[in-house]
């Protein structure tokens, strides 16, 4: 679902779709995004710094997430350091039934 390791689902801090996993080290930066950032349409990070990898990964520093519509309690990173940004595959949905959104 967010293409883990058993060890870092465990580690992992989860709000709906989107899972912080702790991470060692500094991320490879690409692009530096500011404070904030949109993840899965409706999960917003905000952070000390939010950052893009190489691979194009969203990282974050000490990050929070809050959902956009309030359909979860927002999560907060449970030690200060960075933090990659999982955010689950969406299948797509039967003929018979409509995809609501998250």
């Amino acid at each position: 679902m967010w293409e883990v390791t058993e060890r870092q689902l465990v580690n992992g801090i989860r709000q709906g779709d989107v899972l912080l996993v702790p991470e060692r080290g500094q991320p490879k930066i690409a692009k530096e995004i500011g404070t904030e950032h949109i993840v899965g349409q409706s999960h917003q990070i905000r952070a000390a710094r939010v950052v893009v990898t190489m691979n194009g990964r969203v990282w974050a520093y000490s990050p929070s997430v809050w959902h956009a519509k309030n359909q979860h309690d927002p999560i907060f990173a449970d030690h200060e350091g960075w933090h990659s940004v999982r955010v689950a595959r969406e299948e797509a949905a039967w003929n018979f039934s409509v995809r609501l959104g998250d």
